[in-house]
């Protein structure tokens, strides 16, 4: 499990920057810059209902009837989960200041001398909205995984919790039931005939 979640952390990095250096090869600013609004505007969307979903997610935490056990595995969860979350966020409003600064660029670095290696700002702007925007996409795919997660772990928890209270329950009904018996004469409720 440990190595799988380390190869996901490196195609999360390697796949953003070869599409980043895809979009510096054979993309022009241009192109972002016609498609600024579109990611902008879903970047933004993006990042409300990131805000909109980390208080929910700590609400979590209002159980009833869990064990010390399961109540730290649960805060172990969210707190893992509210950290993937802000990162997602702060990827997200990065990522959203580089397209407008990079889109606002565009006719500013035209003429402006290469980089080292004579490579164009024009293509190191290309990249940088390429390799971010990828990365914001593929890290919000673990925002669906992470909510079906959370979602699995309260439903576990729930259960178990309900299966406890219904053996406490019936616990209940059994020590009340001996009680009585202790408490009811032997003779309880048989006929007793007067005396002559």
């Amino acid at each position: 499990l440990e190595m799988s979640k380390t190869a996901i952390q490196v195609i999360s990095i390697t796949i953003p920057l070869a599409l980043g250096t895809m979009a510096a090869l054979w993309t022009s600013l241009s192109l972002w810059y016609d498609m600024k609004e579109g990611l902008i505007a879903f970047l933004g969307f993006l990042a409300v209902a990131l805000i909109q979903i980390m208080p929910l997610t700590t609400n979590f935490l209002q159980m009833d009837r869990l064990t010390p056990l399961e109540a730290e595995r649960l805060t172990a969860s969210l707190t893992k989960q509210q950290y993937y979350w802000m990162g997602l966020l702060f990827a997200a409003i990065a990522t959203m200041v580089i397209v407008i600064v990079g889109a606002a660029l565009k006719d500013r670095i035209a003429n402006v001398p290469p980089v080292f290696w004579g490579i164009e700002w024009a293509a190191v702007v290309c990249f940088l909205i390429g390799a971010s925007v990828s990365f914001v996409l593929i890290k919000m795919l673990g925002l669906f995984e992470g909510i079906m997660s959370l979602h699995h772990l309260r439903g576990e928890l729930v259960i178990g919790a309900a299966k406890r209270e219904a053996a406490e329950r019936m616990d209940a009904l059994q020590r009340n039931a001996e009680v009585t018996r202790q408490i009811v004469p032997s003779d309880y409720g048989s006929l007793v005939r007067p005396p002559h």
